[in-house]
C-alpha cells in the first residue's frame, strides 16, 4: 500500500533531484522511498541506494555513513536504526 507524501524542498533541490532521477531512469518517488527505507532500515538497504543520492542528502560525506567505526556513523545508527 502507498501513501501520499507532501514535502517542502528547496526548489533548486527538487530540480537537481528531478534531474538526477531523469539521468538514471528511476521516479523521485522511487528514490525517495528508498532513502526512507535506508534510514528506518538496516544496513543491507543502503546496497540499494546510489552512493550520488546519499551524498546529496546530508553534509557528512557518504564514506562516513558507511564507516562503522566512524563515531557519526555510530551516533545516527544507534538514533535511527536502534542499534
Amino acid at each position: 500500500m502507498t501513501n501520499k507524501l507532501t514535502l517542502s524542498v528547496e526548489k533548486a533541490i527538487v530540480d537537481q533531484a528531478k534531474r538526477y532521477a531523469q539521468e538514471h531512469n528511476r521516479s523521485l518517488s522511487e528514490i525517495v522511498a528508498k532513502y526512507l527505507e535506508y534510514l528506518t532500515g538496516d544496513a543491507a538497504t543502503a546496497i540499494d541506494i546510489d552512493p550520488e543520492v546519499l551524498d546529496l542528502s546530508d553534509e557528512i560525506p557518504v564514506e562516513q555513513l558507511m564507516d562503522p567505526d566512524d563515531i557519526k556513523y555510530r551516533y545516527l545508527r544507534d538514533k535511527y536504526m536502534h542499534g
